[in-house]
């Protein structure tokens, strides 16, 4: 079923079929067997339409990143199913892209900004003004041009993370997963990075499901945030943020509907285990 919320942004039924590209349904993820099984994942449902930005957030430990790994097909998960745009998901698709936090074991330090963002474009059979193109309009949608020949250890933690977000943009998914991608960075660093992935949203009309501890962020970024559950993981609610396209890191976190946005989230992660 799929859900809104409504002016206390708690879950309610909509009517009609949203154009989901990526429908996550009863999932869950056992590690081990027998009395030693570890419940990691008990069964999360959801979905994101097409050219949705969706945060997910919870609680310390709950699983996001093993959540991440079974939609992305890098994990098998013990039951339920992950399908995109249609199909299910049984290994890593060709039309996904990801986008780790550690931005440093992420990129070749051997090849430049160039070689790093042109790597995956070789599945594309790409001529090679095609592929020269797509790395140009990648790169000047994350603010590093002129930097195309500069190797990873001569740019900062931000801008490198701004390549692995390139290099993912030039292979133009359907859908880009990002696992806490900000999360190694300052906050100054992390502020611009979180207004390049709205500009990025807004260049390329990517869909988005982006994971993260960072409640604020959670917020400024997304169409709606799930929120999870504590161990065995759940989803508690899928939460509407009903603020304007056009948003700036001061003047959109100032408004009463960001603070009681972010409020609401943070309740709804620190409440007790049922």
């Amino acid at each position: 079923m799929n859900t809104r919320t409504d002016d206390n942004h708690r879950p309610t039924a909509t009517d009609g079929k949203r154009d989901s590209v990526l429908e996550v349904s009863g999932l869950q993820k056992t590690y081990g067997s027998g009395a030693r099984a570890t419940v990691a994942i008990g069964d999360v449902s959801f979905d994101v339409a097409k050219e949705e930005f969706v945060c997910v957030v919870g609680p310390s430990g709950c699983g996001k990143t093993t959540l991440l790994k079974c939609m992305s097909g890098l994990m098998t998960p013990t039951a339920g199913q992950v399908r995109l745009a249609g199909t299910p998901v049984d290994g890593p698709p060709e039309q996904l892209a990801l986008v780790f936090q550690d931005y440093s074991r992420s990129l070749m330090p051997w090849l430049t900004v160039r070689g790093n963002i042109a790597l995956p474009l070789r599945r594309r059979r790409l001529s090679a003004a095609d592929r020269d193109e797509r790395i140009r309009e990648a790169v000047d949608s994350v603010g590093l041009t002129g930097f195309t020949d500069h190797y990873p250890f001569q740019l900062s933690g931000g801008m490198q993370q701004r390549v692995a977000i390139a290099r993912a943009l030039a292979y133009q998914p359907d859908i880009l997963l990002m696992d806490e991608p900000f999360a190694s960075v300052d906050a100054q660093t992390r502020a611009d990075l979180e207004d390049v992935m709205l500009a990025v949203r807004r260049r390329y009309g990517v869909t988005i499901l982006f994971v993260t501890h960072d409640i604020d962020e959670a917020v400024y970024l997304a169409d709606r945030v799930v929120v999870l559950t504590q161990r065995p993981t759940s989803v508690h609610e899928v939460v509407t943020v009903d603020l304007p396209a056009d948003r700036d890191q001061v003047t959109t976190k100032e408004t009463a509907e960001f603070t009681h946005l972010r409020a609401h989230i943070y309740r709804a992660i620190r409440r007790p285990a049922a």
